[in-house]
């Protein structure tokens, strides 16, 4: 099950995509112009060199009262359904990430020996373990969108979420001691029905891990 690729970009595959990127960019702010002319002043030519770090200026990067001055708070409501959607879809790739990262676990475990295919282990595993971070950063890059559009902080359902939660039980392994008493983070269950009964609960959360 474990494999290493090597996924790193060359200079010229880079320079591709940060020309492809700043076309697009220069193509985006141009729609923005047209529907809130408003923005011209907070809009710079974008950086050939670094167009990734451009700010896409959407309504959740300012505050309620300057977005009702731009005329953005029709368009906040659209980033906000469009956010909120983002947010459940990173959540269910960090539940996948966290799947994949428990099996590989699991795997070098069983079946991985000597010193060599150990190193080699270990760096996997390392990028399946930052790949949990990534998928919980897209999270929290929705929410914070989200929370600047309305959200409340403490909403119970799109919670915060820090990097000591990005765990999840094996159940591909029979269950350890203490297992039962370790709960899982709260995404785990996050989406089901209300009208739900605990028997069902169980049920959708236990079809999340597999």
């Amino acid at each position: 099950m474990l494999s290493i690729e090597n996924s790193i970009l060359t200079q010229s595959e880079i320079t591709k995509s940060r020309n492809k990127l700043q076309k697009d960019l220069i193509d985006w702010r141009q729609n923005q112009f047209t529907f809130c002319p408003l923005l011209k002043p907070y809009i710079n030519a974008v950086d050939p060199k670094v167009p990734e770090l451009e700010k896409l200026l959407l309504p959740s990067s300012f505050e309620p009262a300057l977005r009702e001055h731009l005329g953005l708070t029709s368009l906040g409501a659209i980033e906000y359904r469009l956010r909120e959607g983002q947010a459940y879809d990173a959540l269910d790739d960090l539940r996948e990430k966290i799947k994949i990262f428990n099996a590989n676990s699991d795997f070098k475990k069983k079946n991985v020996f000597g010193q060599s295919a150990n190193t080699r282990a270990h760096a996997f595993l390392k990028q399946l373990s930052t790949d949990k971070v990534s998928a919980a950063d897209k999270y929290r890059l929705a929410r914070r969108a989200l929370v600047s559009l309305g959200l409340s902080n403490s909403d119970p359902v799109l919670q915060e979420l820090h990097n000591d939660q990005l765990y999840g039980k094996d159940t591909s392994r029979p269950a350890k001691l203490g297992d039962s008493k370790k709960e899982d983070p709260w995404f785990w269950t996050v989406g089901i029905p209300s009208s739900f009964t605990v028997k069902e609960q169980a049920e959708w959360s236990l079809e999340c891990r597999f």
